[in-house]
């Protein structure tokens, strides 16, 4: 059954029984799971959703083009508007707080994260720049978030000026980046970048932005690549990660340290340890391996900035890197690219990260240190678990465990929704 509410809203109703999930705190409807088949409204339109009795349950983003059919934006039934001006910088100031009680200000951090934030699937990274302004890189992941990209700018003026001034809103520049393939299952088109608002001085293809250091407080600057690098341009995530494997390794053994990073991409792993181990005076050594020549440009600028020495490889690592020596690194870094993209991938994809893992651990030498990562969401836990076991057996070498990561906490998580837990990271010495 479908209606208009007296704010002009369509109203969707659950059939008998399919309400449980929501209720438990879930922020999505499936298309099935809608009494009627979802029709009626444009892609991203705000739609009230109510169960089998006609009970109010939540406001949010309908899309009759997807099988997910409903995102939740507010479940307060006298929240009218939940895609306002007004409410959407409402939710950009509670994001903030989040990131600044969490001690990300003076650097660049992800400012809102999808469903965590309240606004499902808008992605938005606040990097800071050496210039001393900003760059705002956005993404929609959802035909709702696609819809509210318009009203943004002004929004986001309001909220620097707000947050950091004036000056910094003069130096900012935003880049709508919505060249994503999960578009499509949305409903929408792959696009290329597109700057809303530019900076003068700054060369988006070449950008030097200030990340919080594991260690210390002066912050560390990268050079990036945020008009057509991975994702944003660079990968907030793995901060946590990095800090905890810096923790776990600083006994490493040995005045000179050898560090293999593999799908290094613009270095953040082997920057952020070269800084931590040079700082306790030891010499640096890394190999970044990656296939994209300017990233492997970037990596070695941003590796010996810290005072490490840099050599890069470029090469696939699943088939190019026959030629290294056995147990001839201290330390070995996995943070390959999602190699599982959808559910007809995981067989492949979960060989693939079987291979990476088989040949990591045959690099790293007795009591050195390995870190493995996956981005694949559809990866599981218990199936990481199960490649590094059978990665182990392969080789007839131990790993013993000593920590366990997940995405870093301006990436929040629900508890009530698993789909937005995808960063999975192990920590190990051999």
């Amino acid at each position: 059954m479908q209606k208009k509410t007296s704010v002009s809203q369509t109203v969707w109703r659950l059939r008998r029984g399919m309400d449980r999930r929501f209720r438990l705190g879930h922020p999505w409807v499936y298309s099935n799971e809608l009494l009627d088949s979802p029709k009626g409204i444009e892609p991203g339109e705000c739609v009230e959703l109510q169960d089998a009795s006609g009970r109010f349950l939540a406001r949010g983003f309908g899309n009759p083009s997807s099988l997910i059919a409903f995102r939740s934006l507010t479940r307060n039934p006298d929240h009218l508007e939940p895609t306002s001006k007004k409410s959407i910088l409402e939710a950009l100031r509670r994001a903030k707080v989040l990131r600044f009680q969490l001690g990300f200000e003076g650097f660049s951090y992800r400012l809102f994260y999808g469903e965590a934030d309240g606004l499902a699937g808008l992605v938005i990274d606040r990097f800071a720049t050496l210039a001393g302004g900003q760059v705002l890189v956005i993404q929609a992941h959802s035909a709702g978030a696609d819809g509210i990209l318009e009203s943004l700018p002004g929004i986001l003026e309001a909220w620097t000026k707000e947050t950091y001034g004036n000056p910094i809103w003069d130096q900012t520049s935003i880049l709508f980046r919505n060249d994503l393939s999960i578009r499509k299952l949305e409903g929408l088109a792959e696009e290329t970048p597109e700057v809303i608002q530019s900076a003068l001085h700054e060369d988006l293809k070449s950008t030097k932005i200030l990340i919080r250091p594991v260690s210390g407080q002066k912050p560390l600057v990268f050079r990036v690549n945020l008009w057509e690098g991975q994702k944003t341009g660079f990968f907030l995530d793995q901060y946590s990660n990095i800090q905890l494997a810096s923790l776990r390794f600083e006994g490493l053994v040995g005045n000179s340290i050898r560090i293999l990073d593999l799908c290094s991409y613009v270095g953040q792993w082997g920057a952020q340890l070269s800084s931590v181990f040079q700082a306790q005076g030891r010499r640096v050594e890394v190999l970044a391996v990656d296939s994209s020549p300017q990233a492997l440009e970037f990596a070695k600028q941003n590796v010996e900035a810290q005072g490490a020495h840099c050599h890069t490889l470029k090469a696939n690592v699943l088939k190019d890197l026959g030629a290294l020596e056995t147990g001839s690194f201290d330390l070995v870094i996995c943070d390959p690219p999602a190699f599982i993209k959808n559910r007809k991938d995981i067989p492949t994809g979960t060989h693939a990260y079987l291979q990476l893992a088989t040949k990591a651990m045959r690099w790293v030498r007795p009591q050195g240190g390995l870190v493995f990562c996956s981005c694949s969401a559809l990866l599981t836990e218990e199936a990481l678990l199960q490649v590094l076991s059978k990665a182990s057996q392969r080789n007839v070498k131990p790993i013993r465990w000593v920590g366990r990561g997940s995405q870093s906490p301006d990436h929040p998580l629900l508890t009530e929704f698993p789909e937005g837990r995808y960063l999975k990271a192990w920590i190990g010495i051999a």
